[in-house]
């Protein structure tokens, strides 16, 4: 049986406990899946999809005499409270429903994405919309209507009224309309002549009609290059994908993402574009800030050792034992 807990050691969510009978699975790591029993799809790094994925590996604690997992953001900020599904601990399997107290990390994304307060304006247009080159419009030939033509008045009638005057005014106008219609056939022929198209100049590009969508950002080069493109999409960017795509690049060991996340739990610093725009940002949680600091300073960051000196200056006045735990690891000289 796989019974679902909010982790105690992250009393401001994102994080929970699986917990089964210690016979019940083996070895010393673990991965979990996610089944929506309603939808019938399978959770993923950006949502709830056909193909099932595999989570983790999670070590396994078996010091209190059962087995439990603990699973981050990557899974809870993605589950509705009360939500009816399949977890996959390894090969053990259990439905349960998604129990309240398990709640996510404060202002994390949730499924459908994340609204702000008030939030009912279309977001403005994204930035990267300037890279993409719009297609030119085709021409279409206008065709003219000619001018109707202006007929010559006709002759006035020879004074004596006879016949000779009648065909000579006759003779007038049929010469008149001949004339008229040569003209119209003439000026038709030239104004539906087709008008060379404009060659386009503009440079091929990838065709993406949306440029921020998740398999936009994700088949971009390399994290640097996903990253400047977050940035560049602002709120038209989900919070759910910009997770995905820094977990990705965080168990890659990437410095930049690693200090990316130090700065998303560490409230004293903000990323504005990411946190303020795309709502990606877990809260104050010092002491997981701190492990994320030391972790991009192991990975070569610049700016992690500053980062990390100051937050174990705030932590060393806090009296929160996972502050101090985390104190004593990441702080100490």
């Amino acid at each position: 049986m796989i019974e679902v807990k909010s982790d105690p050691k992250h009393p401001r969510g994102g994080y929970a406990q699986l917990r089964l009978a210690d016979n019940a699975i083996a070895g010393e790591s673990t991965q979990v899946a996610v089944f929506d029993n309603y939808s019938e799809r399978f959770l993923g790094e950006a949502g709830w999809q056909p193909n099932k994925v595999m989570f983790g590996p999670y070590s396994i604690d078996r010091s209190a005499g059962d087995a439990r997992i603990v699973i981050g953001p990557e899974i809870v900020n993605q589950i509705e409270e009360y939500a009816n599904v399949k977890i996959w601990v390894g090969d053990v399997s259990q439905d349960v429903s998604w129990p309240d107290e398990v709640a996510p990390a404060p202002g994390a994304a949730r499924i459908g994405g994340i609204l702000t307060a008030g939030e009912t304006a279309r977001p403005p247009e994204s930035a990267l919309k300037a890279k993409i080159a719009e297609p030119e419009p085709e021409m279409v030939p206008e065709t003219e209507t000619p001018n109707e033509p202006e007929f010559e008045p006709q002759p006035e009638p020879v004074p004596d009224g006879g016949k000779r005057g009648f065909l000579v005014a006759a003779l007038v106008a049929l010469l008149a309309l001949g004339g008229a219609a040569y003209w119209y056939i003439a000026q038709s022929d030239e104004d539906t002549e087709p008008v060379a198209q404009p060659q386009s100049t503009a440079t091929p590009v990838a065709q993406s009609a949306e440029p921020c969508s998740a398999e936009a950002l994700r088949a971009l080069d390399g994290f640097p290059a996903q990253l400047d493109a977050l940035r560049l999409c602002g709120p038209e960017a989900s919070a759910d994908v910009t997770l995905g795509l820094v977990e990705s690049a965080v168990g890659n060991g990437d410095a930049t993402a690693l200090l990316l996340f130090g700065t998303v739990y560490d409230d004293q610093v903000t990323d504005s574009e990411l946190e303020d725009q795309i709502g990606f940002t877990f809260g104050d949680v010092p002491a997981t800030a701190a492990e994320y600091y030391a972790r991009a300073v192991e990975a070569g960051s610049d700016e992690a050792p500053e980062r990390l000196k100051t937050l174990c200056a705030r932590m060393s006045g806090m009296s929160d034992t996972l502050v101090q735990g985390a104190f004593a690891d990441h702080c100490s000289e």
